[in-house]
């Protein structure tokens, strides 16, 4: 088995995580929200919205877990090398992935350039962080 720092992947899951708060309620807020279908006006509370939080940053967390693995199977390196390995594999395996998905749900490539620039950039800083912390 690989040797992973847990604490560096946790560290590198929150900031992942809220880089997408960044990335989805301020950079790109409006054009994903209509590109999504998703009403603004009405956003869901309390438990509703806790378990949606939980949920994408346990996603969060299996990414930086894959570019952990990835990296060390690449014998990292530093910083800028893992962000690269983090952004190409992040784009190539999220890119893809939306790319089919987003065809067969006539999802727009708006919709798809938000995302998949979210996973490239947020997989990068992931990468980052991992590194700095190996």
């Amino acid at each position: 088995m690989a040797h992973i720092n847990w604490l560096a992947v946790i560290v590198a899951a929150l900031v992942y995580f809220f880089f997408g708060s960044l990335w989805y309620q301020v950079l790109f807020r409006k054009p994903w929200a209509r590109e999504s279908g998703i009403k603004m006006d009405n956003p869901p509370k309390g438990a509703a919205m806790m378990q949606m939080m939980l949920k994408s940053f346990l996603g969060n967390l299996l990414s930086t877990v894959a570019i952990a693995l990835l990296l060390n199977y690449a014998h990292g390196g530093d910083a800028m090398r893992s962000m690269k390995i983090a952004a190409v594999a992040a784009f190539g395996m999220a890119g893809g992935a939306l790319w089919i998905n987003y065809n067969w749900h006539s999802k727009s490539t708006t919709l798809w350039l938000i995302d998949v620039g979210y996973y490239t950039i947020g997989s990068a800083i992931a990468g980052a962080i991992l590194s700095a912390m190996a």
